[in-house]
């Protein structure tokens, strides 16, 4: 993922549906790794200068996967790069929880489940 890319969505620069098209390939080459024989999906992001992500930040990604924009496999795999980037640092707990919670992938959140983190960012 391009940090470059993945801070301009966050900040409400490039549309959730731009962000969406533009990691697509990645995110789904992602998943096929994990589910290969390897069990090993990849998961890089580009260098970029220090990022804090807010509670704006993650509100604007859980809007994106509740409304659709944003599929859930991509999400989870903005959710994974933001823990994997040394140069993405969430502001306190709270945020910190909300990326772990996106990058979990053991199952999709439910729409109430994502609401509920939703509004707890607000």
């Amino acid at each position: 993922m391009e940090h470059a890319l993945l801070a301009s969505f966050l900040e409400g620069r490039t549309p959730a549906a731009t962000f969406a098209q533009s990691i697509e390939q990645e995110a789904d080459a992602c998943e096929a790794g994990v589910r290969s024989p390897a069990n090993i999906g990849y998961i890089i992001v580009t260098d970029g200068p220090q990022f804090i992500v807010t509670r704006t930040h993650m509100a604007r990604l859980l809007q994106s996967l509740l409304d659709g924009t944003i599929p859930w496999m991509s999400a989870n795999y903005t959710g994974d790069c933001l823990m994997m980037s040394d140069d993405f640092q969430p502001e306190n707990e709270e945020v910190a929880e909300a990326i772990q919670w996106v990058a979990d992938d053991s199952r999709p959140p439910t729409d109430d489940e994502t609401r509920a983190l939703l509004k707890t960012l607000r």
